[in-house]
C-alpha cells in the first residue's frame, strides 16, 4: 500500500471517528451544533500556496472541537500550479464560554495536501488559535502554526450562542 493511500485510509478513519463525535458530545450533556468557517491560509514550505477553504467545527464536549476543511489554491513558488488539502484537526479551548476577552485554542491533527507536479502528500499539523474580542454572528481567528511548512491563516467562524 503506497504512502498516499494509507493516508486516505487515515483520514477518512479520522473522518469516521469525527462523525461519532456528536453523539460524545451528546453523552456530555453538550449540544453538538456545527460551526460553520471560511478561511483563508498562507502556508510557506518546500512548496509556499494561498488557499481558501470552506470547513465546520464539531464540538466535542465544552472544551473541543474537531475541525474539517477543505481548501484549495495556488502554488507561489516555483512554477505556477494547483494546490489543495483537507484538514482534520482538534482543538483545545481555553475559555468556550467567553469568559475572557481573548480566546486562545490550541491542537493538532492531520493534513493532506496536493500540489501540482508534487502530488499528494500527507503532514501532521500543530495549531494555535486566538480569538479577539468582539460581538455579532461572526467570530474572527487567526492561526498559526505547522504541517507542510509554516501555516498563518484567517478564519470567520459562526458564533454558536454564549459559546466559543
Amino acid at each position: 500500500m503506497t504512502v498516499v493511500r494509507r493516508v486516505m485510509v487515515g483520514v477518512a478513519g479520522f473522518i469516521l471517528a469525527a462523525a461519532a463525535v456528536p453523539a460524545v458530545a451528546r453523552a456530555q450533556g453538550v449540544e453538538a451544533h456545527l460551526q460553520p468557517e471560511a478561511r483563508v491560509d498562507l502556508l510557506a514550505g518546500a512548496i509556499t500556496a494561498v488557499h481558501a477553504g470552506v470547513g465546520v467545527n464539531i464540538p466535542v464536549g465544552y472544551y473541543a472541537r474537531v475541525g474539517l476543511v477543505g481548501a484549495a489554491g495556488a502554488r507561489l513558488s516555483g512554477d505556477a500550479g494547483a494546490s489543495a488539502r483537507v484538514d482534520a484537526i482538534a482543538r483545545f479551548l481555553f475559555d468556550p464560554f467567553f469568559e475572557k476577552r481573548w480566546g486562545l485554542s490550541a491542537g493538532g491533527g492531520v493534513s493532506v495536501r496536493y500540489d501540482e507536479g508534487a502530488g499528494w502528500r500527507p503532514f501532521l499539523a500543530v495549531v494555535v488559535d486566538l480569538e479577539p474580542p468582539g460581538r455579532g454572528p461572526v467570530i474572527p481567528a487567526v492561526q498559526v502554526g505547522v504541517g507542510g511548512g509554516v501555516r498563518v491563516g484567517i478564519a470567520l467562524r459562526k458564533r454558536d450562542g454564549r459559546r466559543r
